[in-house]
């Protein structure tokens, strides 16, 4: 069955984003900063990071600032960084009267309110104090999704999503179906997660994080990632319906693949035939060649595995024209943003064709025979963009491919 039909094309109509570039203040920032090269990743101050050979992350400060009254109280971190898009999408897409009944919600994350609950458990197992309920409350994954809902009064499909790094991508796909299948006329969709201690734990035990303080993605001297934090909200409308209600249309999401590797817990499947499946659906959805898409916003973690994965999976899916694409990773200067990022790369993309621009892979300088394609490195490149494709492959095996298009006339 075709995710995305061709007699219900699906249209972005609004995008708004939080990320430790701009801190809030806005899409167009973001996109300056992208396209400038500017770089997220410095030194936690979070947590204590002391006696870990990586110490830096992308932090996102005082977006509190931007924040509706609202959410400004009783509300998760988490939950305000996914309101903050929210607020800045919705915005975008000119919508003032939401049709509750026809209107859903769907997040991708991997965290979810986990600061919350780290809260609750530290003053009641750790300090023997009377830990505080209302914080469970918010922990839970769907409370971010829900909390959205009530907000607005949304009645259509509410959807929690967690698919590991391709959650926030996942989230949109699956916005997608509920308004190709008719369960909803409007769908904000995104992904979120904040940079956690526990997140931080994790990867530094698998040695996946950086040990020089820098992000290098495809490059020979790459050494791991960078855990970063943010939100990515897109507003999702049939095409048909946009029109109607005199929306500005960016593009069209007109291809969706999702596949799992079913390889290993934590690393991808080293040819890269999980997520070169997931580009082939997505292409075939999209009635799409490889030589059509113009760029790939790569999953691109700056990891050994991912980095010579990800290019084996280009190349198994575009074969000879994989040396002709254009492709960056913007987590070299953001982070690693896990639910998150596939949400904020999805935003690059829609960015990338109403801007005709690519923005680069910083902190490139030595290539590496197993990543030899055509990476836009240390600036951004100039050039019409008519489809791209973002990428996501996360723990599990699980890989999403999203594809899209300049929309026609």
């Amino acid at each position: 069955m075709r995710l995305i039909s061709s007699d219900k094309e699906i249209v972005v109509t609004g995008v708004g984003v939080v990320t430790p570039l701009e801190h809030g203040a806005g899409v167009d920032t973001f996109w300056n900063e992208l396209c400038r090269g500017a770089n997220a990743i410095g030194p936690i101050r979070g947590f204590d990071v002391q006696g870990y050979k990586c110490n830096v992350g992308a932090e996102v400060n005082d977006f509190e600032l931007f924040l509706e009254d609202y959410w400004r109280e009783g509300h998760d971190r988490c939950t305000q960084l996914f309101a903050l898009a929210c607020q800045y999408a919705l915005h975008d897409a000119a919508v003032n009267n939401i049709s509750k009944e026809s209107t859903g919600v769907a997040v991708g994350t991997i965290l979810g309110g986990i600061a919350s609950g780290v809260k609750h458990m530290e003053a009641r197992y750790f300090r023997a104090e009377e830990g505080d309920q209302n914080l469970l409350k918010k922990y839970c994954l769907h409370s971010v999704a829900s909390s959205v809902a009530r907000r607005f009064s949304l009645q259509g499909p509410v959807l929690s999503i967690n698919t590991a790094c391709c959650s926030g991508a996942d989230a949109i796909r699956y916005a997608a179906m509920q308004l190709q299948n008719d369960r909803a006329t409007m769908m904000i969709a995104g992904g979120v997660d904040i940079l956690s201690e526990f997140a931080f734990r994790g990867f530094s035990a698998l040695n996946a994080l950086t040990t020089e303080g820098k992000v290098r993605p495809f490059d020979r001297r790459r050494t791991g990632l960078a855990l970063g934090e943010g939100a990515g909200v897109v507003v999702l409308e049939e095409k048909s319906h946009a029109r109607e209600r005199g929306a500005r249309i960016y593009c069209t999401l007109s291809g969706a693949g999702s596949s799992a590797d079913a390889c290993h817990l934590v690393r991808p499947d080293r040819e890269g035939e999980g997520l070169s499946r997931a580009m082939n659906i997505a292409l075939a959805q999209a009635s799409a060649i490889p030589n059509s898409i113009d760029y790939i916003c790569a999953h691109g973690t700056g990891t050994l595995y991912n980095d010579a994965m990800e290019t084996k999976s280009i190349k198994r899916t575009f074969k000879e024209e994989a040396y002709l694409v254009r492709i960056s990773s913007i987590k070299s200067m953001i982070g690693h943003t896990l639910g998150a990022a596939s949400a904020i790369e999805a935003i690059t993309c829609i960015k990338a064709i109403e801007g005709s621009a690519i923005p680069p892979t910083i902190n490139y300088g030595e290539a590496d025979p197993e990543c030899d394609l055509a990476y836009v490195v240390n600036s951004a490149h100039k050039q019409e963009v008519n489809a791209c494709m973002s990428l996501s492959a996360g723990f599990g095996g699980q890989n999403t491919a999203l594809i899209f298009k300049r929309i026609e006339s």
